[in-house]
């Protein structure tokens, strides 16, 4: 695949995740603990960092379990693997509050990864940049469970802030990515 049609499937991709991951914390959300200063505050976008690991066969099982078989199913499951974890890797940030930490570190883990609802919204928007066709719904499921699965493989570290106290404090963090 190459050329407009794979530029098409890209933007596709791209904006089907955009739509179904960011500031949404029902699709895409992590659970954190938190040290520090006891208080509450919120994690601070701007100083997290979020990481994905680019693991390939989970794409590739996706895919295949969905029933996308054939000469196009490995290197698909390789571009896109590659590309979604570079780009929450390099891209994304999170964001909420932390409740018994007023200032301090944040390590969070991604918890909640809709694939039911990102599938929807491959759905629509592939059908939007690409047309519909006979596979589409194949391609969207393999996609949606191959990508959902892959984020939950993922994790951040960020800063609390807010209000210090002079005790030590622990506690833990909701946040949704942005």
């Amino acid at each position: 695949m190459n050329g407009m049609a794979f530029d098409k499937l890209a933007l596709g991709i791209g904006i089907g995740v955009e739509t179904w991951g960011l500031r949404n914390q029902a699709n895409l959300g992590l659970t954190g603990a938190t040290t520090g200063t006891v208080g509450a505050g919120i994690i601070n976008p701007v100083t997290t960092k979020l990481i994905v690991p680019p693991v390939v066969p989970v794409m590739l099982f996706s895919l295949i379990g969905a029933g996308m078989v054939g000469p196009l199913t490995q290197p698909l499951a390789v571009v896109v693997a590659t590309a979604i974890a570079q780009a929450f890797t390099t891209s994304a940030q999170y964001a909420g509050p932390s409740v018994g930490v007023g200032v301090g570190s944040d390590v969070s883990k991604i918890t909640t990864s809709n694939a039911s609802t990102l599938i929807t919204a491959l759905m629509t928007a592939l059908t939007a940049s690409m047309g519909s066709g006979s596979g589409l719904s194949i391609m969207a499921t393999g996609l949606g469970n191959g990508i959902a699965n892959l984020l939950m493989l993922g994790a951040g570290i960020g800063s609390v802030n807010g209000i210090p106290a002079p005790a030590p404090g622990a506690g833990t963090s909701t946040c949704m990515v942005v």
